[in-house]
């Protein structure tokens, strides 16, 4: 990783102090959905936007959510938590990926549709991995961000974009850059002080046979499979759909459970 982009993240602000409030509610077993509706709704401008999150049609709920509480006790805190993440992350680090040729509204809506189909899905599928892996959904393409702020302040984001199309995403951000945006993320989660299994999962959000243990590879496929089926355009193509299913059969999952969650995002 170049020397310049390195510094660039450890110039990256910290997130909210809020986030901290509720990563410590969050890790307590003992907390209730009352004290995560607390300590979201001490941060105004955070809870209108879960609130707004919370009734996309894309998570699914049956009725319209008008507070906090609600959006904990309906959604879970992972999800809630979730967002929560997402939203200061954004705030902290404003996306543009304007040099991968994708606009922000693009960005938000791969992301987005990323998020909810992995909500659905491991809902059914694999509860456990909610809070990991739809943190993850959210925040494994921030390095795409983070390296396009580089390239603006560096200048040379006209090399990128001409590497880009002769030889694709990692080819150019590793010639330019020195590393992938997957990378840069994991760096940026470790500044953050997400935990290693963040980190990890992030890192392998591509390469899940290249993950050091088991349950992170787990995690990994499911997001390597989301990932592969949303484009960078936030679309979902007939081919992309059949890459995704060739890996839902490499993988042993069962297909059912993400055929349901498939439909259930296509037919919004």
């Amino acid at each position: 990783m170049r020397k310049e982009l390195i510094e660039q993240i450890e110039h990256i602000p910290t997130l909210p102090e809020s986030i901290g409030t509720i990563e410590r509610i969050y890790s307590d077993k003992e907390s209730s959905v009352a004290d995560m509706a607390k300590a979201i709704e001490g941060d105004p401008a955070m809870a209108a936007n879960i609130l707004k999150l919370a009734n996309s049609p894309l998570y699914g709920l049956s009725r319209e959510v008008t507070n906090i509480q609600q959006a904990v006790s309906l959604l879970g805190k992972d999800t809630v938590r979730n967002f929560a993440i997402h939203i200061a992350a954004t705030s902290t680090v404003p996306v543009d990926v304007s040099p991968y040729g994708i606009s922000a509204v693009e960005y938000s809506k791969r992301v987005e549709l990323v998020s909810a189909l992995l909500n659905r899905w491991l809902s059914k599928a694999e509860r456990s991995l909610l809070g990991s892996v739809g943190l993850a959904a959210f925040l494994s393409d921030i390095g795409q961000v983070v390296i396009s702020h580089y390239l603006q302040n560096s200048g040379q984001r006209d090399i990128f974009s001409k590497i880009l199309k002769e030889g694709g995403s990692e080819e150019a951000e590793m010639q330019v850059c020195g590393s992938r945006s997957s990378d840069v993320a994991a760096t940026l989660f470790h500044k953050w002080h997400f935990s290693s299994d963040l980190v990890h999962l992030v890192r392998f959000a591509t390469s899940p046979e290249d993950a050091a243990d088991e349950e992170t590879a787990k995690g990994a496929r499911f997001l390597n499979v989301a990932k592969t089926l949303v484009g960078a355009d936030g679309k979902i193509e007939d081919e992309n759909i059949k890459r995704a299913y060739t890996l839902v059969e490499e993988y042993g999952f069962d297909e059912e459970h993400f055929e349901s969650s498939l439909n259930a995002v296509l037919n919004l």
